[in-house]
């Protein structure tokens, strides 16, 4: 497990001046790793430019439909992806040091509350709402933002959402500080009665993954705070979990998880869902990849965490794996050797519906040996020396090619 004794939960916080989060407060050093890992995310930011000047705000990027589960049954669940404003966190700090949904924004041009409420109009006109009892709806950043999502498009959307009686549960994304009780509450009410799910980026219980890795911005100890507050006002949480950060290796990778999930089942949280790291562009994990420094997960990797978990958890811990595919391209993915890739990801779909860790019995490939080499494989150094000598690396790449 990276860092030494295990999950760290910061003693010290020092609050940023607009929302909530803690500012990682480690040693003088990691401090300055932040600041350059927030200056490089920061800086491939501005090479995605401004949005193109043809894009229908009127339309959303598009939607899906995935598994959910509602009373321990799988049922359908509609994905809606809006057209945003864009998460306030890329535009202050570069944004986490995965996300590329930046580029799937307006990138800093507001989107109006009739905007939003034509979009959810547009799926309305394609789709019927009432053939999936759960809808989730996700704008690339934090919906609970007054600054990038208007709560009175929130409350119009809502009040399409009640002519639809199918519909039991509603599904959002936000950072724990960007949500207010105020405006959760708001939509809440609107929703009359339906349950609310917040889904929020948790990624990892240790301190350094989560800051100095992944340039999150808060600790366990806000997520604990921010669990409690929703409880309080009867609404769901589901954390989202990073399989693979950054700067980890395979066998750290399936440590931090675990150790993730045992934090959220001593919290009383019964299910997560695990995203899976991509290559997304101008990222800084597009640079390490660039670099031959970062692969993304095995897909043996998931298997592997799914098997441990139900050994550990059993029904205390339902992990849901969701789809790899978001509202921006990827340029690599979860993947094995490329032959036996459809067959594990098959499973592993299959595995969503009900859980069930025997879909990957008999599942087995010649280059199982090699991932498991790559899980064995250890690095003596800690995350700041490795941070801070691949950020070296690419410093000095960037010039060698200038």
């Amino acid at each position: 497990m990276p860092g030494a004794g295990g999950i760290i939960i910061l003693d010290r916080a020092v609050p940023d001046s607009s929302s909530s989060a803690e500012t990682f407060t480690g040693h003088s050093s990691e401090n300055d790793i932040l600041n350059e890992i927030r200056a490089l995310a920061g800086g491939l930011r501005k090479r995605n430019g401004n949005a193109p000047q043809d894009l229908d705000f009127t339309v959303p990027i598009g939607w899906e439909e995935r598994i959910g589960h509602l009373d321990d049954q799988p049922i359908r669940r509609l994905i809606i992806f809006l057209r945003s404003t864009g998460c306030e966190w890329v535009e202050k700090t570069g944004g986490c040091t995965m996300c590329g949904f930046y580029c799937a924004t307006s990138r800093g041009r507001e989107v109006s509350a009739d905007e939003y409420v034509a979009q959810f109009e547009h799926v309305m006109d394609a789709v019927d709402l009432g053939d999936y009892p759960i809808v989730s709806i996700y704008n690339d950043g934090n919906i609970f933002n007054e600054r990038e999502m208007p709560v009175a498009a929130i409350e119009k959307i809502c009040s399409y959402i009640d002519g639809y009686k199918n519909i039991k549960r509603v599904v959002v994304e936000s950072r724990i500080d960007y949500s207010p009780d105020e405006h959760v509450a708001r939509m809440k009410k609107a929703l009359n009665g339906r349950q609310l799910e917040v889904a929020f980026g948790f990624e990892s219980a240790n301190a350094q993954v989560m800051n100095l890795c992944i340039n999150k911005g808060f600790s366990a100890n806000n997520f604990d705070v921010f669990h409690s507050r929703m409880r309080g006002m009867g609404v769901l949480t589901k954390p989202l979990l990073l399989v693979k950060p950054p700067f980890l290796a395979e066998g750290e990778a399936i440590d931090d998880i675990l150790q993730t999930i045992s934090y959220c089942v001593s919290r009383g949280i019964d299910s997560v869902d695990l995203e899976v790291t991509t290559v997304e562009k101008n990222t800084v994990v597009h640079e390490l990849w660039k670099n031959d420094l970062y692969r993304p997960p095995w897909l043996w990797t998931l298997v592997e965490l799914l098997q441990q978990c139900r050994e550990r958890f059993g029904d205390r811990a339902h992990v849901y794996v969701s789809p790899w595919n978001y509202s921006v391209e990827s340029l690599d993915w979860a993947r094995n050797c490329g032959k036996c890739d459809t067959e594990i990801t098959e499973a592993i779909q299959r595995y969503n519906s009900h859980f069930d860790t025997s879909e990957f019995d008999g599942l087995d490939c010649s280059c199982r040996e090699e991932w498991h080499e790559a899980v064995m494989g250890q690095d003596a150094r800690t995350i700041p020396e490795r941070i801070s000598e691949q950020l070296a690396y690419i410093q000095n790449t960037r010039i060698s090619s200038l």
